[in-house]
C-alpha cells in the first residue's frame, strides 16, 4: 500500500489541499502538505551538505525528486531510488529518468549506472532503517556500494530539542522499554486511507557517531542547524 506515493501523485496532479498524515502509535498525529516534497531550493539546514558534492550521487530515498532536480541543475551525475513506486512514477513525469525501484531493508543490491562517489540521505532518511539496528544495517549496506572513499551525507532532526510533554512522554516509554529515544512506530494516512505500522529512526547526534563506528564510515562533520543537523562521513 503506497500511502506516501499516491499522496505525491495526488499533488503532483492538482489536488494540493489534501495534507499527507503521519500518525504515531501513541495517538499522535502530524499532517503536511505534499507540496514540502516538490521544493525547488534546498531547506537552509541541507544546503551545507550539498555544497560538499562534487561527482557521481546516489539519492537514497529520492520522494519526488526535488535533490535530484537540484543535482542535475549543477552539473551532477544523479540517480535516485526509493521504494514508493509512486514516487518514482512523480519523477519520471517530471523527466527525472534516472530512477529506479529499491527496498533499503532488503539483501538486494540495487543496480546504479555508475559507482557513487556521494551517497545523500537528506529528509531524514537514516530513519529508514526503522531502529538504531537496522539503521546500523542500511549503513553498512551503503558503504558496499559507494567508492572506496566515498562521502555520505544525510540530514537528522534532534529530537531532544523539544518542549512538547507528548513527545517528551514518547521517549520516556521508549527510554524506560529499552528503546532508543528518536525510535518511532508510524503509519501514513492520505484520503482517509491508513497504511500499515512501519519503524522510523530519528538518531540523535551522538548515535551517528555510534552507527558510523559500527558500519564502516567515520564522522567528517556534524553541523547543528536549528531543530535539525547534518552530518558528512566518509567511508574508510
Amino acid at each position: 500500500m503506497d500511502i506516501f506515493g499516491k499522496a505525491l501523485l495526488g499533488y503532483y496532479n492538482g489536488q494540493t489541499d489534501t495534507p499527507l498524515k503521519v500518525l504515531r502509535d501513541d495517538g499522535w498525529t502530524d499532517e503536511h502538505s505534499p507540496a514540502l516534497y516538490f521544493q525547488e531550493e534546498p531547506f537552509a539546514f541541507e544546503a551545507p551538505a550539498l555544497r560538499l558534492i562534487d561527482g557521481p550521487t546516489l539519492d537514497l530515498g529520492c520522494g519526488a525528486g526535488r535533490h535530484l532536480r537540484w543535482l542535475g541543475a549543477h552539473g551532477h551525475a544523479a540517480f535516485g531510488l526509493d521504494s514508493s513506486d509512486g514516487a518514482l512514477a512523480v519523477c519520471r513525469a517530471q523527466g527525472l529518468t534516472g530512477v529506479g525501484a529499491f527496498d533499503a531493508l532488503s539483501d538486494q543490491s540495487p543496480e546504479l549506472p555508475f559507482v557513487p562517489a556521494h551517497i545523500t540521505l537528506f529528509g531524514n532518511n537514516i530513519g529508514i532503517g526503522g531502529s538504531f539496528e537496522g539503521s546500523a544495517t542500511l549503513l553498512h549496506r551503503l558503504r558496499e556500494i559507494c567508492a572506496e572513499d566515498g562521502q555520505l551525507l544525510l540530514t537528522g532532526i534532534n529530537v531532544r530539542g523539544t518542549d512538547n510533554p507528548r513527545h517528551l512522554a514518547y521517549h520516556a516509554r521508549n527510554l524506560d522499554e529499552g528503546r532508543r529515544r528518536g525510535e518511532l512506530k508510524l503509519r501514513l494516512s492520505y484520503e482517509g486511507e491508513i497504511g500499515p505500522e512501519f519503524g522510523w529512526f530519528h538518531p540523535e547526534p551522538h548515535e551517528i557517531e555510534e552507527l558510523a563506528a559500527l558500519s564502516g564510515w567515520t564522522v567528517i562533520r556534524l553541523e547543528p542547524e536549528g531543530g535539525f543537523f547534518w552530518a558528512s562521513l566518509r567511508a574508510r
